[in-house]
């Protein structure tokens, strides 16, 4: 399940959401921040770590993408 993000919210840079959240209209989720809950409240902040994964993770995906378009496994 996905999470809800309504109108008017400013996801700020380095925040995460937890899939199922709701994110209330009007509502700004502050840089650097792990957001969970219906409504979204701030639980922790961000792990280096957890960026970094992010990013692997983001780059593999764009590596699978280009080998599936040029026919490669």
């Amino acid at each position: 399940m996905g999470s809800i993000v309504m109108d008017d919210v400013i996801v700020e840079d380095r925040t995460m959401i937890v899939a199922g959240s709701l994110v209330p209209p009007g509502k700004t989720l502050e840089s650097g921040f792990l957001y969970v809950g219906r409504s979204v409240k701030k639980l922790r902040p961000v792990t280096d770590a957890e960026i970094a994964r992010l990013r692997y993770s983001a780059k593999h995906d764009v590596r699978v993408m280009d080998n599936y378009l040029q026919g490669q496994p």
